[in-house]
C-alpha cells in the first residue's frame, strides 16, 4: 500500500474502518434474531391456555 497515492490510502483506511463497523452491527442484529426466534420458540411450545 505504500506505492498509493495518499488519497487512496485515506480511502482504503476509511472503507476498512466502515467494514469493521458493520461487521459489529451485522454481529449485534445475529444475536438479536438468535434472541427472538429462541423466544418465539419458547412462546409456541407452551399451551394455548398459557398464553
Amino acid at each position: 500500500m505504500a506505492d498509493h497515492p495518499p488519497a487512496l490510502r485515506a480511502e482504503i483506511a476509511a472503507l476498512k474502518a466502515e467494514l469493521a463497523r458493520m461487521r459489529d452491527e451485522l454481529a449485534v442484529a445475529r444475536k438479536t434474531i438468535q434472541a427472538l426466534n429462541l423466544q418465539l420458540r419458547r412462546e409456541q411450545m407452551r399451551p394455548p391456555t398459557a398464553r
